[in-house]
């Protein structure tokens, strides 16, 4: 009886110490725990190499069903936050790079996309990625060209034949990029966009490298934070979300990004918000 009692308080004791080293946000339950913030969206992992982007139409391949729908989902996410439809400018941002917020632009423009005339912008005039990810040329003036004067906004706009949003691409890389967002200028474009698109998507610099996401927010009307599962820590996480508050920002949900299907159905990580309904019925007919 007491090697028992001594083996359940040991067991107790390394499950409460490992959640306690795990800085990483896991779940929902992590995200309203630990940020105080609700889920908006969570999106799975894909499958692709170590050191590429994922497929910049990934989300229009018909065999990833769970990725697509789970873009959608976000989608919804953000249409319910206004029922009225005033409030269709879109910010992305995250803590560090490489958590996967210019994908997440991407991909919910061309959910947008589906629905209304969507142009997806490219605001991080330091380290751009949007022209790359479209191959669009370098020498494609943009979004800088715009507030500096030189090049008028249709001829810095690109249409994406494939999804039919429009794009406006950084531009070339400025050497006074907060100024340049802070400016009339850019809020006067953002206001115009807003009059002539059902919906503007703008990927900004993460949080935790420069101020230039802050600036952004205050042209936009809801606030999406993208967080790398398992990965970011979330006392990061948790300073790049105050960054916003102390400015009178709130972010409107976080999007738990890259998140491992397979483990999760193995620990329930997951439960209660996303489960794969829908999907065991379609490959049991795919299977018929």
């Amino acid at each position: 009886m007491a090697a028992f009692v001594v083996s359940l308080g040991f067991g107790i004791f390394v499950a409460i110490a490992l959640d306690f080293l795990n800085s990483g946000i896991r779940s929902v339950d992590d995200i309203e725990r630990k940020l105080g913030y609700r889920m908006m969206g969570l999106i799975p992992w894909q499958p692709h190499k170590k050191k590429e982007d994922l497929a910049l139409r990934e989300y229009f391949n018909s065999q990833n069903h769970t990725f697509a729908e789970s873009i959608r989902t976000l989608r919804t996410s953000i249409q319910l936050l206004d029922f009225t439809g005033e409030r269709n400018v879109v910010m992305i941002t995250s803590s560090v790079p490489k958590e996967g917020k210019t994908t997440v632009s991407t991909n919910l423009a061309f959910a947008l996309g589906q629905l209304g005339k969507t142009i997806l912008i490219d605001a991080d005039l330091r380290k751009p990625s949007i022209a790359k990810r479209f191959d669009i040329p370098n020498f494609q003036p943009g979004l800088a060209n715009v507030i500096a004067g030189t090049h008028t906004f249709e001829e810095c706009l690109t249409n994406d034949t494939n999804s039919g949003i429009d794009i406006l691409t950084s531009g070339p890389v400025s050497p006074n990029p907060q100024e340049m967002l802070m400016s009339q200028k850019f809020k006067s474009l953002i206001k115009a966009l807003k009059k002539s698109y059902d919906h503007v998507i703008i990927d900004t610099a993460p949080t935790q490298a420069v101020s230039d996401s802050i600036i952004v927010s205050d042209t936009c009307d809801s606030l999406l934070y993208v967080v790398k599962a398992d990965s970011t820590s979330d006392k990061l996480i948790s300073g790049g979300l105050n960054r916003f508050m102390h400015v009178g920002k709130r972010i409107d949900g976080i999007v738990l990004n890259q998140v491992d299907i397979k483990k999760a159905g193995a620990n329930y990580a997951y439960t209660g918000y996303y489960d794969s309904y829908g999907y065991g019925v379609d490959e049991e007919h795919n299977k018929a």
